[in-house]
C-alpha cells in the first residue's frame, strides 16, 4: 500500500437504485405541496394588489367630490357611452390627479392577463378606434397633445366595473333607469351627497362578466360580446373577461371567485361570487 495516498484500497459506494428513487419521491412530495401553496399566495397578493387599486380609485372620486360640489369625476361627454367600464380619458385624469398617483397601473386589475396598463388598445381604446386592424399589442401614446375636449370624447376599457352615472351635454343620463335582473332601480352615482348608506352602496368593483344571466351553462371568460374584438381591432381573439377566477367551473368553463368592491364610504371589501347575482345585461351580462 502506498503510504502518501491514504484512500487507496478503499471501495467508493455511490447512491443506489433504490436511494435514487427516494429522493425523487420526496422531491415529488415537496413539490406536490409547494406548488399549490405558491399558486394561493400568488392569487392572495393579485387580490391584495387589486383591493388597494380600487381604495386609491375611491380616494381619488371621494377627494374630487369633496371639491366639486360633491359630483363624481366628469361623466358629462360628447360621446355616448353605455359600457360600464368605459372611462373618460378626463375621468381617469381626475381621480389620479385628487389620489396622487400617476401610473395607469392603478386602473388595471393585476388578475386580469388580458387587459393590461400598457397596451394602448384598452388604456387609449376610442383614440385607436377604427385605424387598425392591431393584432398585437400597441405602444402607448403620448396623451399630452390631446385637448380638453379631446380628453372629454377618447374613452378607456378597463376591468373595472363604474357605478357613476353617464350623461350627455343636456345633462340627460345615457345608462338604463332599471336593473334586468333582478327587476329593480337603477342607483348610478351622480352625487355623492345622494347616496344614502354610503357604507353598502357599491362604486366601484371588479368586472365579473357572463354570457348569460345564470351561474349554470354560461361562461364567465373568453367572452365576445364586448367591442374590444370588433375586426378592426384585433384578430377576434381579444375576449372580454373576469378578473378573478376560483378552482370550480361548470360546463362551459371557469366560475368567479368573487370581486373587490370599493364602497361609497371609500372602504373596499371582498365579496364572494355566492352573493353576486347578475344585475344588467349591456352586450353581456354585469354582476356584482
Amino acid at each position: 500500500m502506498n503510504r502518501n495516498n491514504p484512500i487507496q484500497g478503499r471501495t467508493e459506494r455511490g447512491f443506489t437504485l433504490i436511494e435514487l428513487l427516494v429522493v425523487i419521491a420526496i422531491i415529488g412530495l415537496l413539490l406536490a405541496v409547494l406548488i399549490p401553496a405558491l399558486s394561493r399566495a400568488k392569487t392572495y397578493a393579485q387580490k391584495t394588489m387589486c383591493a388597494n387599486n380600487l381604495k386609491q380609485q375611491a380616494l381619488g372620486t371621494l377627494l374630487y367630490a369633496n371639491d366639486n360640489n360633491s359630483s363624481v369625476p366628469s361623466y358629462r361627454s360628447s360621446t355616448t357611452l353605455y359600457w360600464l367600464w368605459d372611462m373618460l380619458f378626463e375621468t381617469t385624469n381626475q381621480m389620479s390627479r385628487y389620489a396622487g398617483f400617476d401610473d395607469n397601473k392603478t386602473f388595471f386589475c393585476p388578475a386580469n392577463k388580458m387587459k393590461r396598463h400598457d397596451d394602448a388598445r384598452f388604456w387609449q381604446f376610442s383614440w385607436l378606434y377604427g385605424s387598425g386592424p392591431y393584432r398585437s399589442p400597441v405602444p402607448l401614446r403620448n396623451e399630452g397633445t390631446l385637448t380638453q375636449s379631446q380628453r372629454l370624447s377618447y374613452y378607456r376599457v378597463l376591468p373595472y366595473i363604474y357605478m357613476f352615472d353617464k350623461f350627455d351635454a343636456n345633462g340627460n343620463s345615457t345608462l338604463p333607469a332599471n336593473l334586468d335582473n333582478p327587476r329593480e332601480q337603477a342607483k348610478w352615482i351622480r352625487k355623492i351627497s345622494q347616496v344614502q348608506a354610503a357604507s353598502s352602496r357599491i362604486m366601484i368593483i371588479d368586472a365579473v362578466l357572463s354570457d348569460g344571466p345564470s351561474r349554470v351553462g354560461n361562461r364567465f371568460d373568453q367572452l365576445t360580446q364586448g367591442g374590444i374584438d370588433d375586426p378592426q381591432m384585433s384578430d377576434g381573439t381579444l375576449w372580454d373577461n373576469t378578473n378573478h377566477y376560483s378552482r370550480q367551473s361548470n360546463s362551459a368553463g371557469l366560475l368567479p371567485e368573487g370581486a373587490n368592491a370599493a364602497y361609497t364610504d371609500g372602504h373596499v371589501d371582498w365579496r364572494r361570487f355566492d352573493r353576486m347575482n347578475p344585475r344588467i345585461q349591456i352586450g353581456m351580462w354585469f354582476w356584482w
